[in-house]
């Protein structure tokens, strides 16, 4: 189960209460299947919380019960619940890279981006060749100002991964804050062919452009993000990238 970039503090009576019954309804096995396999984010966390609490799962897939169902609570903005879960799911399997990296993800929409970065670096340490984690860890030096390493995330990410959205997307802000432009063009142009209506690689053009002395072009792009995404300016400049830069 994928992770992708708020509370339910405690199960409710009644929550609990419709887990117990379900099994009897459906069958413990449509839990088992529905916490491990992608489903909708409410079927997951009612899923996963069957199984967890039967208890008839091994180590290793209890872990994995624990960040999906942390991933589930993540995907509905439910983030400290979210990160209980991952909390518990590194706890039960100290190798599992994907929980450390679930939990770096959650980190960065908490915008605690050196908290994440920890996670990051052990995720990598258990598994090098994973692009998602690399690209993950290389949005977040960038954000921070890590270019050079934030660079050489990226370049690695791509590399494993060719075309991959993320690694262009964290790399073009590397690039604009290293005032390399054209670079920064590139990967934004690149995101915005697979993913046109994309407000932060239009905004991030948009401000290359306008550096570039393309003050039309990164108009358009500027006010093309905004009818996607009418708060696209301040949200780049909580990231760094502001658009006062390039007037």
């Amino acid at each position: 189960m994928a992770k992708t970039w708020t509370f339910l503090a405690i199960l409710s009576g009644v929550f609990c209460t419709a887990v117990a019954e379900a099994p009897r309804a459906q069958g413990y096995e449509a839990f088992y299947r529905k916490c491990y396999e992608d489903a909708a984010s409410d079927q997951v966390i009612t899923s996963c919380t069957a199984v967890i609490s039967r208890g008839l799962v091994d180590r290793d897939d209890l872990a994995t019960a624990y960040k999906n169902r942390g991933d589930a609570y993540d995907d509905k903005g439910l983030f400290e619940q979210a990160l209980e879960d991952y909390d518990r799911a590194v706890r039960t399997n100290p190798l599992d890279a994907e929980a450390f990296n679930s939990r770096g993800a959650t980190y960065i929409a908490l915008e605690r981006y050196e908290r994440a970065i920890e996670d990051f670096d052990q995720a990598v340490r258990l598994n090098p060749s994973s692009a998602v984690t690399l690209g993950n860890r290389c949005f977040a030096r960038a954000v921070l100002g890590e270019l050079e390493q934030a660079l050489s995330d990226c370049n690695e990410a791509l590399r494993l991964k060719q075309k991959y959205p993320g690694a262009y997307a964290s790399r073009a802000i590397a690039y604009l804050k290293l005032k390399r432009y054209d670079d920064a063009i590139a990967d934004y142009t690149m995101l915005i062919k697979s993913q046109p209506d994309n407000p932060y690689a239009l905004f991030g053009r948009g401000v290359a452009r306008r550096m570039k002395g393309d003050v039309g072009g990164g108009d358009g792009d500027v006010a093309a993000a905004a009818s996607i995404k009418p708060d696209i300016a301040e949200h780049m400049a909580r990231l760094g990238i502001s658009l006062g830069d390039s007037r």
